[in-house]
């Protein structure tokens, strides 16, 4: 998932980060509650995490305004050192799905990002769950290897894969890539991304022949999909 977390003091920044990134998710980190507002009308995000004391606001307020007044819908997991049970229970009235208390641990941290992520309908990273002995992803070098083997990935390229795996099955626009890997969001070319799926593609050898294929669909996007273990030209890439 695409994650924005919105959290004032450096060394969480750091921790949730980390925690994240180890899961297989993507993260946008901001510090003031207005960096967060104006990055989520031009950008998409599945999921937020949002702390409670802000240098520029209260949490719970912009918590608030994102549901009433952007409409927004994907869950958030709203963090605070507070455990009194007003405060939980104000948290989730302004519109947060799920409350966390500091210290964060980390497996649970990751655990309830997941369990909000599927309810919400997004599937836990490929290689996290199925093909991991085939497919490593290396979160901390920003590499991914193949059956052992490291692949020489560009930033760039290792930012799309992650993204198609954590999204297996799912239609992804090619508007959607150009937004969440290149930055860009409007009417523009897309003949880059299609270049480097193509590299992307063939580098993995997401072809079929270790059970994945990333399909093109025509004036689309792409999909990575699953299929039976067989040779590359029963499974061929459209």
């Amino acid at each position: 998932m695409h994650i924005g977390v919105l959290e004032d003091d450096l060394d969480q920044q750091a921790y949730l980060e980390q925690c994240l990134l180890a899961a297989g998710h993507r993260v946008a980190l901001f510090t003031y509650a207005s960096e967060l507002r104006r990055a989520t009308l031009q950008h998409t995000f599945d999921f937020l995490i949002i702390d409670w004391r802000l240098p520029d606001s209260c949490g719970m307020d912009v918590v608030a305004y994102l549901r009433q007044h952007d409409k927004w819908r994907g869950p958030i997991l709203f963090i605070t050192a507070s455990q009194d049970e007003e405060d939980v229970v104000k948290a989730l009235e302004q519109g947060a799905d799920d409350f966390l208390v500091k210290p964060l641990r980390p497996k649970e941290l990751v655990a309830r990002v997941g369990a909000l992520g599927r309810r919400a309908g997004y599937a836990l990273p490929l290689l996290k769950t199925i093909h991991s002995t085939i497919f490593s992803l290396h979160t901390e070098e920003h590499y991914i290897s193949v059956s052992g083997k490291a692949i020489d990935l560009t930033e760039r390229e290792y930012q799309l894969a992650t993204l198609f795996f954590s999204k297996i099955g799912e239609l992804i626009t090619r508007a959607h890539l150009l937004e969440l890997v290149w930055g860009i969001k409007g009417s523009v070319s897309t003949r880059t991304v299609d270049t480097h799926v193509s590299r992307l593609r063939r580098k993995l050898e997401l072809d079929g022949r270790h059970g994945l294929r990333l399909r093109s669909v025509y004036q689309c996007g792409y999909r990575m999909e699953t299929c039976p273990l067989i040779d590359t030209a029963s499974c061929s890439v459209d």
